[in-house]
């Protein structure tokens, strides 16, 4: 499995990212990786099935591989979604730079949204727990 996954990454480059405006949040899993055709970003897919890995290494840089070798800024839009990821994909906590602008409250809205918006597959709903007694 190492050399299947070492001869598909070395057919991706390497991309090093910084945001136009704002920080990148760091996950307690920060290499995700990402499926970029859907929003939200589907993510922590298998590694041939994704589109990149996503990895930020400081508030201001990101690596990821992608389909060729930059270097460059991007938006904050496409920050933010990576962010986005970021919040989903932690198992616990997400970090962020103790003087960072902003980025507590995006960080806490997003995970609110994520959380309502989340049903768990082992939670039923009382909705269905009635119809289930009837």
């Amino acid at each position: 499995m190492f050399n299947k996954v070492r001869a598909m990454a070395s057919k991706w480059h390497l991309e090093v990212l910084t945001p136009e405006s704002g920080q990148f949040l760091v996950g307690d899993n920060p290499a995700v990786s990402v499926h970029t055709d859907i929003t939200p970003w589907s993510y922590n897919m298998a590694f041939g099935d994704a589109h990149s890995i996503v990895l930020p290494i400081t508030s201001r840089h990101l690596l990821a591989l992608g389909r060729e070798d930059i270097v460059d800024t991007i938006p904050r839009t496409l920050m933010n979604k990576i962010n986005t990821v970021q919040i989903r994909a932690a198992d616990r906590y997400v970090y962020m730079h103790p003087r960072s602008r902003r980025l507590e409250t995006f960080a806490r809205e997003t995970a609110r949204r994520w959380r309502a918006d989340r049903v768990s597959p082992y939670r039923a709903s009382a909705s269905s727990l009635r119809s289930r007694r009837s």
